[in-house]
């Protein structure tokens, strides 16, 4: 019955037509838009290399894996040796004498008792005529006057007496006076041999400990007397002083206190004047040997291999992974590139489409390059949450293209093998094929569920065949499939702001707004009664036609719904609504008037939907369900009215038409010939099947020829097949009855 409908080349989709012999991809790529599309791609072509190459060649290994050849050293490296810096830092700090400070002053007040004495002494010349409190105070007899007064005898001899008991006490002073026991000895044990002494002047000096203990200076044998007996005349009268004055040495308070900050800091210079140890590797050395499994402190030398590797790459090797690396991508985005032009029209079409796919795709490679550890692996997240947003929003076929590609830039950034490419784009394409329709939140879990089962079954699989430790295979599976359900969780979160992002509309979308209780299809109900069971009764037709060539049926049968909406500004226009009592309204209008206000229906629809925030899907259903169409009724009236008036006038047919656009999806094509045979029904007097098929067929053959299924990429096959779905919908609306016989009357 179609085979006479005129048909493109290309397997008999309906497509474009073509204009001065130029096909539609060719004045694509000379176009503006065409080369700002190609500037976006290659922009985001070069910023995925940036992303990749960045911090240069990557790191293979990770703690667990076991090898299968020997991990030797590429270039030479040394390893800080930490054990050995500490230890030699810690002697260096032992080494430090602990600082003291030193206040002199009870050694000072010493010194002038005892020149208080010796002047006593000087100034009696038998033991009665000292003052008494000379001779209790210090315990001094007569014996020990007999042998003192002698050196004291003279005024010279006074003296030199005097000067040498100030040369006893200054060195006296000066060292300073240490207790037996440390006044601290959590702080400071005394280990030491020798200490430094600060003195109030910020002098120091070092001394040995056994020069400033108590014990040096009480004992008889100690430096005291040692100092007494070089300064004065005898050793016996050093030997009588010292006995005056032990007692009192051996109450006299320390002079020397601990100062703990300074010592501790001091310490510590000396901590960091000794440079760090190193380890040093030769290249060729063995890392790892082969079967060993890594440990973590291997991981630390082969990373610090690695990185000194990278340090040591020439300038021209930089360059050379760079461009190679940068051919690949590009390359890659070439071939996706391809895929859109040729099956995702709806990217191609748009250059914020492609900045929003562009920047997709680096975002996801960012972000799996920041969750990528050896402890967390955790690509799976962005990798898979970027194939579902992309299966959602477009098709399940370009997100598998898009997950291919996703798993060779981790594994290019990565540097991982086969293996972890398999587990990556295998669990994310079962997550891309199980997102078939999503109609409800939990379905987006399951699919998380179902990637995460993936990701662990490939993972047990690829350990097991690369002959790694069964822990540590299972730790690597219960991990993937903890992130694959983390990714459905977080889908199901992001899927309100992916429908405005990408201003697509999903199934949950669509349920939403089926509700009758929508403001504009009550508002609809009440003001124009007879359009919104129009619209009912058309959702019921496009939705059956639409599953039976598998289009979006939900998309449909809720874009029937609101399709025309526009209606109920002006209800009494529209025959629908008018009933056999009213008066028609266009009675007093002429046809190009009452045009205007019928086409206007399809303007004031759109706006009413944007005004209501309905999704840019069902926009585009109000503006395309009546195409260019022409609304043949009123240009049949200006017809006859040009002719009856006998003017030579020219007769616009561009401006009976509707402005469009012509359908760009089957779902408007299906919604358009809905709408065409629902309202063209109710004037069939008789609805045989017969007369309705008839109906279908012409309605059909003439939007076919007046090239409104142009642009919307269906086949003939399936106009064909939503043809008799619609025929058998209206067949069993408008099936015969049995007629209920009348009651007889009495």
């Amino acid at each position: 019955m179609f085979g006479n409908w005129r048909q493109s080349r290309l397997g008999g989709r309906l497509g474009p037509r073509r204009r001065n012999g130029r096909g539609g991809l060719s004045s694509l790529l000379i176009s503006r838009s065409a080369l700002g599309k190609l500037a976006i791609g290659l922009v985001a072509a070069l910023a995925t290399v940036a992303v990749i190459d960045y911090g240069g060649p990557p790191f293979p290994n990770r703690a667990g894996q076991t090898v299968t050849r020997d991990i030797r050293a590429k270039v030479r490296f040394t390893r800080p040796n930490e054990t050995l810096t500490a230890r030699l830092r810690e002697k260096a700090a032992e080494a430090v004498a602990p600082i003291y400070t030193n206040d002199p002053r009870p050694i000072e007040q010493l010194h002038e008792a005892a020149q208080g004495l010796a002047d006593a002494i000087a100034g009696a010349s038998m033991f009665d005529q000292l003052p008494a409190s000379a001779a209790s105070d210090w315990g001094l007899t007569a014996e020990a006057f007999a042998v003192l007064r002698p050196a004291l005898e003279t005024p010279n001899q006074h003296q030199d007496f005097g000067q040498s008991l100030r040369s006893v006490f200054q060195r006296l002073a000066a060292q300073g006076l240490l207790d037996p026991e440390p006044t601290e000895p959590r702080t400071e044990p005394r280990t030491y041999s020798q200490i430094e002494v600060r003195s109030a002047d910020g002098s120091a000096a070092t001394h040995d400990l056994s020069e400033v203990t108590r014990a040096a200076i009480v004992d008889a044998n100690g430096r005291l007397v040692q100092t007494l007996a070089q300064f004065l005349p005898s050793k016996e009268l050093a030997d009588q002083f010292f006995r005056l004055l032990q007692p009192r040495l051996a109450k006299l308070p320390a002079t020397l206190r601990l100062d703990a900050d300074a010592t501790e800091e001091a310490r510590r210079v000396a901590r960091d004047a000794v440079e760090e140890q190193h380890d040093v590797f030769d290249k060729g050395d063995l890392l790892v040997e082969q079967g060993d499994e890594i440990t973590p402190e291997q991981i630390a030398l082969l990373v610090l291999e690695h990185n000194a590797w990278v340090a040591e790459m020439s300038r021209s090797a930089r360059v050379q992974r760079t461009a190679s690396l940068g051919a690949l991508v590009i390359g890659l985005w070439a071939l996706a590139a391809y895929y859109i032009l040729r099956f995702e029209r709806r990217v191609a079409a748009s250059p914020t489409r492609v900045a929003m796919l562009g920047a997709l795709v680096v975002a996801t490679v960012a972000a799996a390059d920041r969750l990528h550890g050896d402890i967390l692996h955790g690509e799976i997240i962005p990798v898979a949450l970027g194939a579902m947003m992309l299966a959602i929003a477009y098709s399940q076929q370009f997100a598998l293209l898009v997950t291919f590609a996703l798993g060779l830039l981790c594994a290019w950034m990565f540097g991982t093998g086969v293996n972890d490419l398999v587990v990556l784009t295998g669990g994310t394409a079962a997550a891309t094929l199980a997102l078939n329709r999503v109609r409800s939140r939990t379905k987006l879990i399951s699919v998380g569920a179902t990637a995460g089962a993936t990701y662990f079954a490939l993972t047990w699989a690829t350990g097991l065949f690369a002959s790694q430790p069964w822990d540590t295979v299972l730790y690597d599976s219960l991990r993937r499939l903890l992130w694959g359900v983390i990714a459905g969780l977080l889908m199901s979160g992001i899927l309100p702001f992916l429908e405005r992002f990408f201003g697509i509309v999903t199934d949950i979308n669509l349920l939403e707004l089926s509700d009758v209780s929508h403001p504009l299809l009550l508002e609809l109900m009440r003001k124009a009664p007879g359009t919104y069971n129009h619209s009912v009764a058309v959702a019921t037709l496009a939705e059956a036609a639409a599953e039976q060539i598998e289009a979006n049926s939900l998309l449909v049968r809720v874009g029937s719904y609101f399709h025309d909406i526009g209606k109920m500004l002006k209800p009494d226009y529209f025959v629908e609504n008018q009933t056999p009592d009213s008066r028609n309204r266009h009675e007093d209008l002429n046809p190009a008037m009452s045009t205007l206000i019928i086409i206007g229906h399809v303007k004031d629809g759109a706006h009413l939907a944007r005004e209501h925030h309905l999704p840019q899907p069902i926009v585009d259903l109000i503006e395309q369900h009546h195409g260019t169409t022409l609304v043949e009724y009123f240009y049949r009236e200006a017809e006859r009215e040009v002719q009856q008036d006998d003017e030579d006038e020219y007769l616009q047919e561009s401006a009976f038409r509707y402005p469009g656009p012509k359908p760009q999806t089957r779902e408007a094509c299906i919604v358009m010939l809905a709408d065409a045979v629902e309202s063209a029904s109710r004037t069939l007097s008789e609805p045989t099947p017969g007369r309705i098929e008839g109906l279908v067929h012409d309605l059909a053959l003439k939007r076919l020829l007046d090239g409104q299924f142009d642009d919307c990429g269906i086949t003939l096959q399936e106009i064909g097949t939503i043809k008799e779905s619609l025929i058998k919908s209206l067949n069993a609306i408008y099936h015969g009855r049995v007629k209920y016989p009348e009651p007889k009357s009495a």
